[in-house]
């Protein structure tokens, strides 16, 4: 005798308020990388185009002679990565060029980049996502489209994240 299974139609992440896209994101963001912090820039507008912006530990050193004051460190903050959030229905390959472009700007490249979105993409897509990061000094950079969010969210360390945007636990 067969087994009845169960499936789930595609998540609507374009029906999410563009704030809590963001927050989806970052939240899948936390456990991605031991980050020292993550900063939501994209909530308070006034972004400079980023959406979130996300840094890996750093270090400290001691100051050298001769520096100002020689009971301080300096600190390195760590490795800046730059996620940049869409929630659109639909991205093509110049969109995903031009969004490469607007947010990973020389001589500020950061060392990682994650270009997140709402919709899938195609080979396409990810070719030119990836020509577009050759070269810029960007070190690692990942593109999350709705395969890869709905990948995450189906784990079960991220129930509680489905549950809370889709109202669905698995």
């Amino acid at each position: 005798m067969a087994r009845a299974t169960r499936t789930l139609n595609p998540l609507h992440f374009e029906d999410l308020e563009p704030h809590r896209f963001e927050d989806l994101v970052r939240q899948l963001a936390y456990e991605y990388r031991p980050w020292s912090s993550i900063e939501a820039t994209g909530r308070g507008g006034a972004d400079d185009g980023i959406d979130i912006r996300a840094f890996e530990p750093g270090s400290a050193r001691p100051l050298e002679e001769g520096d100002e004051d020689e009971d301080l460190l300096s600190v390195n903050p760590g490795r800046l990565w730059i996620i940049q959030c869409k929630r659109e229905r639909r991205i093509g390959p110049a969109q995903v060029r031009r969004y490469v472009e607007e947010s990973v700007q020389d001589p500020d490249a950061p060392y990682g980049f994650i270009l997140a979105a709402a919709c899938d993409f195609s080979k396409k897509g990810y070719d030119a996502f990836r020509l577009a990061l050759i070269g810029t000094g960007v070190q690692e950079f990942h593109l999350w489209g709705k395969a890869e969010l709905e990948d995450m969210l189906f784990q079960p360390k991220n129930d509680h994240l489905l549950f809370a945007y889709f109202g669905i636990s698995l």
